[in-house]
């Protein structure tokens, strides 16, 4: 294909091409199984199973609030087994729980302190040891990314069918509330033979009493726990174990847990477990709550043959409020309860891989426990996950995820293996793509730089992760600071992006001062024609023409919005990258100048992910519905109002027509709200995204007078004289009246060709 000879042209259409792939991309792998559609379940299949509540007892018909709709049904039925009758957990004397905790705050090779709950021998806390809640990183103030939630659980209404009782307003009927424990990773009940086992320490052995949960597990080592299910007669027909082991160095515990079958027959086995819970919410609040709910998942193998690609598009930024239960929570969530699988996955016949949840730095995911060698990346203990709400009609309701596994077998002598790993540390791709277990199931896709929404596609994470790279490279092999990572990384973007800037500003710079020149003329031709607007508009046509002025030069705008995609992705991946967490901007320079005063300047740009803090309060001193809490006086949003003042008083250009006084009016409003109102928006925002745009708006200052300069020097203001005959209307005229003259010529010839 000939290459354009117009430079820009070969800057703008390789750029083109780009956005145009990658949301072709976008689109396909959005698509990806849209082909591939189930057949319609059995009549009476739906809701025909549901997980038992996360309360006082387990019942034997399992009951949870919201619909439950099924897994996919097993490659193969369950064997035919017998009952065993009435079966309960094993309650041992004394009181429950005095677990031992594994990992430590200190050791340089754990990443993390896990305490134990007796409910479910589940985990109280995960601690992070080496990321804290602020920058003065004090001992006792780390990151407590997991732990146990207390609330009031609330069951919804239901009919004969299971289907939610509503009043006359279409709200829904609720039963009596009860006080339960949310625990994360606790097991909550095991289904054996058809007969549900509560194991979470909160049935009936225990009243119910969150306070004093029944002692139904007891701890072989620390880490290591074991119950027993027991039959009417007292003989034990299963026992459970539950190992936690913490690899060096990774922020991965892996949990080893099987039901052993103690009878001399098979055994059907289905488990119920919490998977993570409602991590903390950000100290940096900008830009909303930015906590989700993430699937990955494997395509049919119609659409994926090799069963190996994980993917994750449609679920990677589901929003913790549509779990909870907004108005388009109907696409993800199943009569609000049931998350997995929902009408999307269902449709294109998903398996689910991994869940988990995040906030804007951290995430919690629990993912398959692959032995070497595995290729089945399919989350078999989790097939159905369901969402469990603590006081939902609250101010902060509290989230978690429960999982129900498919129906296994463990024959007579043998065991159910329910194995599972978890991820509990930072959204690093780094950090997650240092165990190959991790990779194999597609885990890094958790990291997202996207702020999701209608407009999250926008975002472009693939170009956020790019840039991201580069951020990269820049810290770790050239300056090693973030602040001047970001600075010379906005530097590197508009001098890439200059050409194309360039050609903009001359483009329309040129077309201004043709439509100032035109103006009279325009004028007079409204005032002539006022009566006739067919006539006023072909004579402005003609006007124009006659100017030698072309409608194209006011697309001189339209690389502007090729280069928009950049700094959209930018400016997401700085509101997201964790690295940018309780970094110090500049070496720390101003905590070196300052450390006496840690109100004055001694936290200022001390965590590039918060806002600057020159003068820190130490308390919230006001609440501001529009920007949250004020603590802190912050100088970079004033000084980038600074920077827009002088970019509206000097670089703003020539009005092309003449206005109206309300158009006048109208034009300084806008200009008063953009110096005002943008900083003010940004008054909470990270530090670092302040120093990119006041970094981009002062070199964006310096870039235009300097192409206003060089538009002067070179007098590229007046329209480029052609050649006769050379405009493309000129040559495709000329071809035209060749194709005429050929037509006379073989009319001549009577039709046939000399």
């Amino acid at each position: 294909m000939p290459q354009p000879k117009h430079p820009v042209l070969r800057i703008v259409l390789p750029l083109v091409v780009l956005i145009a792939g990658i949301g072709v991309a976008f689109s396909v792998m959005r698509n990806t199984g849209s082909q591939a559609t189930p057949p319609a379940p059995a009549p009476g299949q739906s809701g025909s199973t549901a997980p038992p509540a996360p309360g006082p007892a387990a019942p034997v018909t399992p009951a949870q609030p919201g619909a439950a709709t099924p897994p996919a049904p097993s490659p193969s039925p369950p064997p035919e087994v017998p009952s065993l009758g009435a079966l309960r957990p094993r309650v041992y004397e004394g009181p429950a729980g005095g677990f031992s905790p594994v990992g430590s705050l200190s050791d340089p090779d754990t990443t993390a302190l896990v305490e134990f709950s007796p409910f479910g021998a589940g985990v109280k806390s995960i601690t992070l040891s080496r990321y804290f809640d602020t920058i003065e990183r004090k001992p006792g103030e780390q990151v407590v990314l997991q732990h146990e939630h207390r609330g009031t659980y609330t069951r919804l209404r239901r009919d004969a069918e299971g289907r939610p009782l509503v009043d006359s307003q279409g709200r829904p009927l609720l039963e009596t509330s009860y006080d339960t424990v949310a625990t994360p990773l606790a097991a909550t009940a095991v289904e054996i033979n058809g007969t549900t086992v509560d194991l979470s320490g909160l049935g009936a052995e225990a009243g119910g009493d969150p306070d004093s949960p029944a002692h139904v597990w007891r701890q072989v080592a620390p880490g290591s726990f074991e119950a027993e299910v027991l039959d009417a007669s007292g003989a034990a027909v299963a026992r459970v174990t539950r190992l936690y082991r913490l690899k060096p160095g990774l922020h991965e515990i892996e949990l080893h847990q099987a039901v052993h079958n103690l009878t001399p027959g098979p055994m059907t086995v289905r488990w119920w477990q919490y998977g993570p819970a409602d991590l903390p919410e950000d100290i940096n609040t900008y830009g909303g709550d930015a906590r989700r709910v993430k699937f990955g998942y494997l395509a049919p193998p119609a659409v994926d043959p090799s069963r190996q690609f994980v993917l994750t598009q449609g679920y990677e930024t589901l929003a913790r409020a549509t779990v909870l239960g907004t108005p388009d929570a109907a696409k993800y969530v199943r009569e609000g309860s049931t998350v997995w699988p929902n009408d999307r996955s269902i449709k294109n016949q998903y398996d689910l891989v991994w869940t988990g949840l995040s906030n804007r730095y951290f995430g919690v995911a629990v993912f398959p426990l692959l032995p070497a060698g595995a290729t089945d990346k399919v989350l078999h203990p989790a097939q159905t996950v369901y969402s469990v709400v603590l006081d939902p009609g609250g101010a902060a309701p509290t989230l978690a995820l429960q999982t129900r596994s498919e129906v296994m077998t463990a024959p007579a002598g043998g065991a159910a293996d329910l194995s599972v790993s978890v991820y509990a540390g930072p959204l690093s791709k780094p950090e997650i793509r240092l165990d190959p277990s991790m990779v194999a199931v597609g885990l890094p896709r958790i990291v997202v730089y996207n702020s999701g929404g209608a407009c999250g596609w926008c975002t472009f994470p693939v170009l956020s992760g790019a840039l991201l790279s580069v951020l990269h490279v820049l810290h770790d092999y050239l300056v090693h600071d973030w602040a001047l990572s970001i600075l010379l990384l906005v530097l590197l973007v508009r001098t890439c992006l200059h050409p194309v800037t360039k050609w903009s500003q001359v483009r329309m710079a040129r077309f201004g001062k043709q439509m100032q020149g035109m103006a009279p003329k325009q004028k007079k031709v409204q005032e002539k024609f006022k009566d006739d607007p067919k006539r006023q508009r072909e004579e402005m046509a003609k006007l124009w023409r006659e100017e030698g002025i072309s409608p194209t030069g006011a697309l001189g705008c339209l690389p502007m919005f090729l280069q928009t995609p950049i700094w959209i992705a930018l400016y997401a991946m700085l509101q997201f990258a964790v690295e940018l967490r309780q970094a110090p901007a500049f070496f720390g320079l101003f905590q070196t100048v300052a450390p006496g005063h840690p109100r004055f300047m001694g936290w200022f740009l001390g965590d590039l992910s918060a806002p600057d803090h020159f003068y820190h309060f130490g308390r919230v001193i006001a609440t501001v519905p529009v920007f949250g809490p004020i603590d802190a006086i912050n100088l970079l949003p004033l000084l980038l109002a600074v920077v827009f003042f002088i970019q509206q008083k000097y670089l703003t250009p020539p009005q092309t027509a003449p206005m109206s006084p309300e158009q006048e009016q109208t034009q300084k409003i806008m200009k008063v709200m953009m110096v005002i109102l943008f900083p003010l928006m940004m008054y909470r925002a990270p530090s670092g995204l302040a120093l990119y745009f006041i970094c981009n708006s002062t070199l964006g200052i310096i870039e235009s007078k300097y192409i206003r300069a060089h538009i002067d020097k070179h007098d590229l203001l007046a329209p480029k004289e052609k050649k006769p005959g050379t405009g493309w209307l000129a040559r495709l005229q000329a071809r035209a009246a060749d194709r005429q003259k050929q037509l006379a010529r073989l009319r001549q010839s009577g039709g046939r060709k000399r």
